[in-house]
C-alpha cells in the first residue's frame, strides 16, 4: 500500500507520544517506518493468515491493521502492556488511514506526481492503488495570473474541463494553475495551443483575467508530469524573454530560444558585441531596433513592414541600407537576416542568464 510523506508524518507522531518503540512494516515485512531503518522482518505465516490477533513471539509482538492490504506493527517485550500498545497502535493507524482516505482521492495523488512528491518507482504502484491509467500521453498547461488569485479562477477551469476528460487542475502557486491534459490518440498536437488560447479568451471574457500560459512537452508517463511541469514554467521564462509582446508559449516549439538560452554566457557576450558595440550604438537606437524586429515579424516583407511601421517603404529600403553599409549584412537576404537575428537574440539571452543568477 502506498503510503505519502504526509501520513507517514502523522503516524511518525503519534509513534513519538507512545511510551515504547514502534516500527511499522508492509506486507513483505520491510519495515517503513522509522525511515531511518531500511531493516526487513519474515513474517510468521500465523501472523499472515490471521493479521488481526497479536502474535507473541519470545521478544516482540506483531499485529495486523485492519486492511484489504494490511501493514503490520512491531513492539519490543511481550507483556500485557505491550500486547494492549499493539492493539491501540492498530487502532490509531486504521483511523489516520481511514481519514486520509476520505480526503485523498484520484486528484489528491495527481498532485503529489505533478508535484514531484512521489518517487519515480513509487508512481506505478500509487497509480494502481488509484486506478489511474500510467502509461498514457499527457502534458501540462501552466496558467499564470499577473493578479487574480487562482483560488477565483480555479472553479472555472474546472467548469471548463469535462469530467469523462480526465483532466485534472491544481493551484501551484498564488497566481498560478496548472492543468493536466491528456492526449488522445486522435487529438493533433497543434490542437494544444489553440485549446491554451481558448483557456485564456475564456478567462478574459468570463473575469477579465489576463493570462500567461506555458506548455509543457507530451510525456508518454505519470512519472514525468513533473518534467512536463518544469518545462512549461521554462516556455513562459524564456519564451517572455525572447518574445516579450507574446501570452502563449509551447516548449517544444521553442528550440532556437532554449538553444540560445543554453549557450555559455561570455560565448554569447562576445558574438553580441561583434555586432552591438560603441561603434554601432548610433546606428541601433530604439527606433532602428524596432524597424528591424518589425521587417523580421513580417518575414522581410518591405512594404508589409513599411505599412505596419507607418513610413514609406523608401524609407525602409534606407534605413536597411544604412545598416548593410556599417555592419555588412544585408537584411533583405534571408542569411545575413538570420545571422542578425541570432547575434540580437544573444544580447537577451544575457539578460536570461542575470535574471536567473
Amino acid at each position: 500500500m502506498y503510503l505519502s510523506q504526509h501520513i507517514l508524518a502523522r503516524l511518525s507522531v503519534i509513534f513519538s507520544q507512545l511510551s515504547m518503540p514502534v516500527m511499522l512494516l508492509d506486507n513483505t515485512g520491510q519495515v517503513i517506518l522509522p525511515e531511518s531503518n531500511n531493516k526487513s522482518l519474515t513474517l510468521p505465516e500465523q501472523l499472515l493468515a490471521d493479521p488481526y490477533t497479536p502474535y507473541i513471539n519470545g521478544a516482540f509482538t506483531l499485529i495486523g491493521t485492519n486492511e484489504l492490504e494490511p501493514m503490520f506493527l512491531c513492539l519490543s517485550g511481550s507483556s500485557d502492556e505491550v500486547v494492549s500498545c499493539a492493539k491501540l497502535c492498530a487502532q490509531l493507524v486504521n483511523l489516520v488511514l481511514k481519514d486520509e482516505k476520505n480526503t485523498a482521492s484520484v486528484e489528491t495523488g495527481m498532485r503529489l506526481i505533478l508535484e514531484g512528491e512521489v518517487e519515480a518507482g513509487e508512481v506505478g504502484a500509487l497509480a494502481n492503488e488509484l486506478q489511474i491509467e500510467n502509461e498514457i500521453e499527457r502534458t501540462v498547461i501552466y496558467v499564470h495570473f499577473d493578479e487574480t488569485k487562482s483560488e477565483s479562477v480555479i472553479p472555472i477551469i474546472r467548469n471548463l474541463i469535462a469530467e469523462e476528460s480526465q483532466d485534472y487542475a491544481f493551484e501551484v502557486g498564488r497566481y498560478a494553475v496548472a492543468i493536466i491534459k491528456r492526449i488522445d490518440p486522435d487529438f493533433e498536437e497543434d490542437q494544444l495551443d489553440q485549446y491554451a488560447a481558448a483557456l485564456q479568451n475564456t478567462l478574459l471574457s468570463e473575469i477579465g483575467c489576463n493570462t500567461i500560459v506555458g506548455v509543457g512537452g507530451i510525456k508518454g508517463s505519470l512519472s514525468q508530469l513533473h518534467e512536463s511541469l518544469l518545462e512549461a514554467k521554462r516556455a513562459i521564462s524564456i519564451g517572455r524573454l525572447f518574445h516579450p509582446k507574446q501570452e502563449l508559449f509551447n516548449y517544444k516549439k521553442m528550440l532556437l530560444e532554449r538553444f540560445l538560452s543554453d549557450i555559455p554566457e561570455e560565448m554569447a557576450l562576445t558574438y553580441y558585441q561583434t555586432l552591438f558595440n560603441r561603434k554601432t550604438a548610433k546606428l541601433f537606437t530604439e527606433e532602428m531596433l524596432t524597424t528591424i524586429e518589425t521587417f523580421f515579424d513580417n518575414s522581410l516583407n518591405l512594404s508589409e513592414a513599411a505599412r505596419k511601421l507607418y513610413i514609406h517603404r523608401n524609407t525602409l529600403v534606407y534605413r536597411l541600407d544604412k545598416i548593410q553599409k556599417t555592419v555588412g549584412l544585408d537584411l533583405r537576404a534571408f542569411d545575413d537576416a538570420v545571422t542578425f537575428k541570432l547575434l540580437m537574440l544573444m544580447g537577451k539571452q544575457r539578460k536570461d542568464k542575470k535574471t536567473r543568477s
